[in-house]
């Protein structure tokens, strides 16, 4: 193509230019001649030239457009190797999970938790998995054994069979109890923030704390939690129906946004909630708690808090605990409080407490008499 153009440009320069040599005669004719051929010549060289530098440059845009293509299919290649790779760890560690053997489970367990610490994306998945596995039905209970007068009215071999299948009932149910401990340890230590009781303010950036998975939401309603301890930061927590047995400490934690207990059951332990972050909705309609009494000391409520029907067998304490003032009324505009306890602004000149061992150590000083937040106090008795 480039050579038929420059062709065509030294016939058409040639053409016009000698055309213009016909009323010229002898010497003065021959040398405009000569002239017009280097002329026509020098046309064809220039136009050669810019037909070369085009065909050049369109080589080169082709050849840059071919790598990134090139590149735009290696990377989705990858991508997909990648994702297929991820696939295939997370059936594989979910076929662990489900397996009839405790240590084949544990490793399923630990395998999620590495696919979930290296891949940011899949994170809130696995958390959801490792709920999942929380929420499958447990008796808190170990079995019982055959009970003696009954062993004694089998025969020699009966009572053999059956002492051996409560052993290993009984060794099934500990290491069960073993492999819910695992999982309720993971998510509590990807989910602490870092920093110990004096971590970053709750607004600041998350910590620069590998270990930490941040903006996750807990959906562990109708669980059965065993001496269960949380101090971590989470988005959404949903505890409905939840049965805590043995201790449930949530000393220190934050719940940036709705904290469901609704429903819940504290058995064998106190519910303790000493400083910890409540930021939106706080609902703890018909909890139940059982055995001791529940812990909200210098707790703060950023939000709305429903306590309606909430049974308090021993009691509970609000001491030095926080309500915000301006909080977000969408889901009501009046916190009710359990009998014996209120809410009231700052006095004027009154400092607000600065709860110790929190968030709070990193908030600016407030001026007397803000009145951002309230106090949960004590309400005067009514007695005579």
């Amino acid at each position: 193509m480039a050579a038929a153009m420059v062709t065509a440009a030294i016939s058409i320069s040639l053409w016009t230019l000698l055309a213009q040599t016909h009323g010229l005669h002898g010497e003065a004719r021959a040398k405009a001649r000569l002239d017009a051929i280097k002329t026509a010549l020098t046309v064809g060289a220039g136009i050669g030239g810019a037909a070369a530098l085009l065909v050049t440059l369109r080589r080169q845009w082709l050849s840059e457009h071919e790598q990134i293509h090139r590149q735009t299919v290696d990377a989705a290649a990858e991508h997909d190797a990648t994702e297929r790779r991820i696939t295939e760890l997370y059936i594989a560690a979910a076929n662990q999970l489900g397996s009839d053997t405790a240590p084949i489970r544990l490793a399923g367990l630990y395998a999620l938790e590495r696919l979930a610490h290296d891949h940011i994306a899949h994170r809130q998945t696995i958390v959801n998995v490792m709920c999942s596995y929380l929420r499958m039905p447990f008796s808190p209970e170990p079995p019982a054994s055959t009970p003696e007068a009954e062993l004694a009215e089998l025969s020699q071999h009966e009572r053999t069979s059956r002492v051996a299948l409560d052993a290993v009932t009984a060794a099934s149910w500990e290491q069960e109890r073993l492999v819910r401990l695992t999982a309720q340890q993971i998510l509590a230590d990807h989910l602490h923030a870092g920093g110990g009781f004096n971590s970053t303010e709750l607004l600041d950036p998350a910590p620069d704390d590998l270990k930490f998975w941040p903006d996750m939401d807990l959906h562990l309603s109708e669980a059965t939690l065993l001496d269960f301890s949380f101090s971590g930061r989470v988005h959404l927590a949903d505890f409905t129906k939840a049965r805590f047995i043995g201790g449930a400490n949530f000393a220190h934690a934050e719940f940036t946004g709705h904290a469901y207990f609704n429903d819940a059951r504290f058995e064998g332990g106190s519910g303790h909630f000493y400083g910890a972050w409540f930021g939106l909705r706080a609902v703890f309609a018909r909890t139940h708690f059982k055995d001791r009494q529940a812990n909200f000391k210098k707790a703060t409520f950023s939000g709305m808090i429903f306590l309606d029907d909430a049974v308090f067998s021993e009691g509970v304490s609000f001491e030095e605990a926080l309500a915000r003032a301006d909080f977000n009324t969408s889901w009501g505009d009046s916190r009710r409080w359990p009998d014996g306890w209120r809410e009231r602004p700052l006095a004027p000149g009154e400092l607000l407490p600065r709860p110790s061992m929190s968030r709070w150590a990193n908030v600016p000083e407030l001026p007397p008499g803000d009145p951002t937040w309230n106090l949960v106090v004590r309400a005067p008795s009514t007695e005579p």
